[in-house]
């Protein structure tokens, strides 16, 4: 019985070895499966994996000071040739501090799509009039509340902080009480480590300890989630493990900016996690965000209202700054800047005034910053605000001022915010939204600002006349004169 048991088995290998088709002559550079015909009678086929998900995206670099190409090809792992053909590059050695290179970079994986917060809370929108961030601390009771820091010469409560950042980067105030609460508890209750005192956001860096500087480090990336994904600078998110995963082309960018954020100090693995961790955070303190909802935060078809250039009529300013970040460097390119012709490149204050671009009033003044209101109300967030950095402190306007346009706010300098010679940046929000010059042209005067592929750069036109943003003083490259638009 064993024999004839043995002689059947051996049989029908024979006969499924014989019976399968020889495989079909192909390239021999094309890798192939290897086969095992026995192993289909003995063992079931196991199951396929998924493919996971791969694409290839392009990514812009901004040059930074001590880069070369040969460290940026090793840090992305990119040839020098490479890098130098897709950015059109002859010279390798000729690169320039705030120049964007191209970068192109394989993702493995896709983000979540699932929405986490709606726009209008995570900038500084309408659905926050009357929120009273120092009430919000005083009543939760935790390490908040009694916290003082001296920010830029005065000492400020940690409410304080809080509502100013959220003000200058246009970023809801829930959003950074409840990223404070998920990583160090300053809100409820408070922190437990020396860590959790010193960098209360949880993002590790001795350049940026205390509650300042760590609260406007997540006000910026908030802002590059939010404004890259309305651009579509934004094409993955990139996380500390050095893993990438692709942003979800059908999300809000209120949820992109969450996403954005905890990703930079997460690794990919943790970040589902942070998620689900901050969404509690924030019911938890604050209920259903989508109850205050205000959607769409910005009409489709939003027209910019009639604006002046901002400074007098008769007088030659000059284009030194095309579109770029509205506060801080990650922010929408909604900013421009304009510089008087008194100051020779130097931080001493000029004596020509800025002016107001329209009629309204005037609602917010502090380090150089001037905020005008074109709405009806006194608050930042809601309808259209013009924003202007830089304006010094001696005869600057007061707040509450109506003004018209034409109307002097103050004098050109650098106070506030980086600058290395005195100037303007001006720049226009919509219910909190930075407008950026990318997704509607600027209209001043008549003039029409349109950006370029780098920030900074630029140009400026009206009818046949076409002057180019420069760091320079020049009559007739980027020397425009104020006429009211005629």
């Amino acid at each position: 019985m064993k024999i004839q048991t043995l002689i059947l088995i051996g049989a029908i290998i024979f006969l499924v070895a014989c019976s399968s088709p020889e495989p079909t002559p192909v390239d021999s550079e094309t890798p192939q499966p290897a086969i095992t015909r026995v192993a289909i009678v003995v063992t079931p086929t196991p199951a396929i994996s998924p493919t996971p998900f791969s694409t290839t995206i392009i990514e812009r670099y901004t040059v930074r000071n001590g880069d070369t190409l040969g460290g940026i090809s090793l840090r992305y792992d990119l040839s020098v040739e490479e890098l130098m053909r897709l950015n059109n590059l002859t010279n390798p050695n000729a690169l320039r501090i705030g120049q964007q290179l191209k970068i192109t970079i394989t993702v493995p994986r896709l983000a979540p799509a699932e929405k986490i917060l709606p726009d209008s809370e995570v900038v500084y929108s309408p659905a926050y009039i009357g929120f009273d961030v120092a009430a919000i601390a005083n009543q939760s009771n935790g390490y908040l509340a009694n916290y003082r820091e001296k920010v830029e010469g005065e000492l400020l409560t940690g409410a304080q902080i809080i509502q100013l950042v959220a003000e200058r980067y246009s970023v809801g105030p829930r959003v950074l009480l409840a990223l404070l609460e998920l990583h160090s508890g300053w809100v409820t209750s408070s922190p437990q480590t020396q860590n959790q005192i010193t960098y209360p956001m949880g993002h590790v860096d001795g350049f940026r300890q205390g509650l300042f500087f760590q609260t406007s480090w997540v006000a910026n990336h908030l802002n590059q989630g939010y404004y890259g994904k309305i651009s579509g600078r934004l094409n993955a998110y990139a996380y500390k493990d050095r893993v990438r995963a692709r942003v979800v082309p059908t999300i809000n960018p209120g949820t992109a900016a969450i996403q954005n954020l905890l990703a930079l100090d997460s690794t990919w693995d943790a970040w589902q996690g942070q998620l689900d961790g901050f969404v509690a955070t924030y019911k938890k303190l604050f209920g259903d965000p989508n109850a205050r909802a205000i959607e769409p935060l910005v009409p489709a078809d939003l027209k910019q209202p009639t604006l002046r250039l901002p400074w007098s009529d008769g007088e030659m300013w000059y284009f030194t700054g095309g579109p770029h970040g509205g506060w801080g460097d990650l922010s929408a390119w909604a900013a421009v800047d304009f510089a008087p012709k008194d100051t020779a490149n130097s931080c001493y204050a000029s004596r020509l005034w800025a002016t107001a671009a329209a009629p309204g009033k005037v609602i917010r003044v502090e380090n150089g910053r001037v905020v005008i209101s074109l709405s009806s109300t006194d608050f930042q967030g809601s309808g259209w605000t013009l924003m202007y950095l830089h304006i010094g402190k001696a005869g600057r306007i007061n707040p509450g001022t109506l003004v018209n346009a034409g109307d002097r706010i103050g004098h050109p300098s650098c106070e506030g915010g980086d600058s290395e010679a005195s100037h303007v940046h001006f720049a226009r929000l919509y219910n909190g939204q930075w407008i950026g010059v990318d997704a509607m042209p600027m209209i001043l005067s008549g003039w029409k600002i349109l950006p370029r592929d780098q920030e900074y750069d630029g140009v400026i036109t009206r009818g046949a006349e076409t002057r180019e943003a420069c760091n320079c003083r020049d009559n007739a490259k980027n020397g425009i004169v104020a006429d009211g638009g005629k």
